[in-house]
């Protein structure tokens, strides 16, 4: 991805499908057991999320809270998969 790009977010959810937005930057994710922030060029990694996740850039802010989800960023993009959430 260009550097001004950031990153690109897929999210998956039962009721909504895939959606996608691109150049994120930011993602914050507060679980039970760690909080991170996830930004452009960030090391791949995957996990289980037990809290909630805020998207950020200058026009879109997006917050799932509480929420049960796995999740997984690789190359600037985020790919969100919630299990169950309000």
């Amino acid at each position: 991805m260009n550097e001004n790009q950031g990153i690109k977010v897929r999210i998956f959810d039962l009721e909504k499908g895939l959606i996608e937005y691109e150049h994120i930057k930011i993602i914050r994710i507060i679980s039970k057991n760690y909080n991170l922030l996830i930004m452009q060029d960030y090391l791949p990694i995957l996990g289980e999320i037990e809290g909630s996740v805020d998207i950020k850039n200058e026009e879109i802010e997006l917050n799932y809270k509480n929420i049960k989800a796995f999740y997984m960023n690789s190359n600037n993009v985020f790919n969100l998969m919630i299990k169950e959430g309000n």
